[in-house]
């Protein structure tokens, strides 16, 4: 008689602006009788399956995070592919709601025009306008500083 062995493993991760990505993998496995009527060594091969399945997964976050250490270069790269793409599958999908709220409380904290802002930089009236891709770009710049703020330029000459 063999028993089947049911194995799951699921891990997920963070990404930047609260985003994240995950994997799971469930295997089946059956054990032979030799496994079962061993108590150790049936212990090891449920280890071993523990081991391939956390195994698969890591690889396939790691697959999936070739994205480079320049978040803005990432951004630009999927918003063209979203513009390219956008024929065949519908329009992009729109900023979330708190990718709007965290624009409009950083610009506020900031001392920023947004309206002129969005209107410079995305041709947009207004933050709910902007695809995800959009929204995330705006948001590392404002973090980052790479818009000056009202305040940031009231010093220079």
């Amino acid at each position: 008689m063999a028993i089947t062995v049911n194995v799951g493993f699921s891990r997920k991760v963070g990404e930047p602006n609260y985003g994240s990505r995950g994997a799971s993998v469930h295997l089946e496995v059956e054990l032979d009788q030799g496994a079962i009527q061993d108590g150790e060594q049936c212990r090891r091969e449920i280890e071993r399956v523990f081991d391939q399945a956390r195994d698969a997964v890591d690889r396939e976050l790691h697959r999936n995070s070739s994205l480079s250490s320049e978040p803005q270069a990432d951004l630009a790269e999927l918003s063209e592919a979203i513009k390219s793409q956008n024929g065949r599958i519908g329009a992009p999908r729109l900023a979330t709601p708190n990718q709007v709220r965290a624009i409009q409380a950083i610009a506020i904290d900031r001392g920023l025009d947004l309206s002129q802002l969005l209107a410079a930089d995305f041709n947009s009236k207004r933050a709910q306008d902007l695809t995800i891709v959009e929204a995330s770009l705006l948001i590392d710049r404002l973090k980052s500083h790479q818009i000056p703020s009202d305040a940031d330029s009231a010093g220079d000459p």
